[in-house]
């Protein structure tokens, strides 16, 4: 087996190959004088299972999945699996007003036609998986968010709304922490209000588990709300970490910031690597 990563992944890819005792394949992954992408597979992958591990975010990194996949395509490969750790666009599963584009349904299907299965990681909704049009699963990646909070000896977890209640329940069950719950009212497309309720948080670890941190408005509300409160320490967690506009500034009320390297930065402390060789 080989595994080939693009741009986003190298660090990951190298750690799946790993995990999975297979060869990881070098590619020439280059750019023309007119900003055409150039790639090329460095390895004889002719009858053999390839694994593709590359992200859909941001928007050039899908011509450059695209070129990979047909790169192993074209030398022959016998079986192509795609891996996308944080598949983009995956939050316009429909539509939402008239005219728009199903961008879930646009991308998964060019996708799907390339390759015999694909694997996304705790994607935004299992629905865009049918649009793959080919053998296609999610991998809880939530496990090893747990399994690395382990080492801070959590006194609670925390869910920023009610939309990740099921996955910190799951993940407090885990840890054999009681879960807390807070609640969220959307104001306008970028202004919510956060409440606690009744939580008594004075001189405790807390972590505020979510899937996806993007501005980091919420998880920031919800420290804020903590340390108010008498936490002693405040940590955020997820398994995608975008960190987008000021999310940095905003997020230093908490102690440290734990993302996983479905997106590779700064805030990288864990590998998805042993779930998706175990779903492989």
């Amino acid at each position: 087996m080989y595994v080939i990563s693009g741009s986003t992944h190298q660090r990951l890819g190298a750690s799946l190959a790993e995990e999975m005792d297979a060869e990881f394949c070098g590619v020439v992954n280059r750019h023309f004088p007119d900003g055409e992408r150039y790639i090329r597979v460095l390895m004889d992958v002719n009858e053999q299972d390839v694994v593709v591990v590359q992200n859909t975010f941001p928007d050039k990194k899908i011509v450059e999945l695209l070129l990979i996949l047909q790169a192993v395509k074209e030398a022959g490969a016998k079986t192509v699996t795609c891996v996308i750790p944080y598949m983009g666009y995956s939050r316009q599963e429909r539509i939402f007003q008239s005219g728009e584009a199903r961008s879930a349904k646009a991308i998964a299907s060019v996708i799907g036609g390339m390759c015999d299965r694909v694997f996304t990681i705790n994607v935004h909704t299992p629905e865009i998986l049918k649009f793959f049009g080919c053998e296609a699963n999610d991998i809880n990646g939530s496990r090893e968010v747990v399994r690395y909070l382990k080492g801070f000896g959590p006194d609670m977890v925390i869910a920023p709304d009610e939309g990740s209640k099921d996955r910190c329940t799951l993940a407090a069950d885990l840890l054999k922490v009681p879960v807390h719950v807070m609640k969220k009212v959307r104001i306008d497309g970028r202004t919510v209000e956060t409440s606690s309720g009744q939580i008594n948080v004075k001189g405790s670890t807390a972590v505020i588990l979510d899937d996806i941190i993007s501005t980091g408005g919420t998880i920031a509300t919800a420290a804020n709300i903590l340390r108010e409160g008498g936490a002693e320490r405040v940590f955020a967690a997820c398994t995608h970490g975008l960190f987008i506009e000021d999310a940095a500034n905003r997020l230093r009320v908490c102690d440290d910031i734990l993302s996983s390297d479905t997106l590779e930065g700064v805030y990288t402390r864990f590998s998805v690597a042993p779930a998706i060789a175990d779903a492989l």
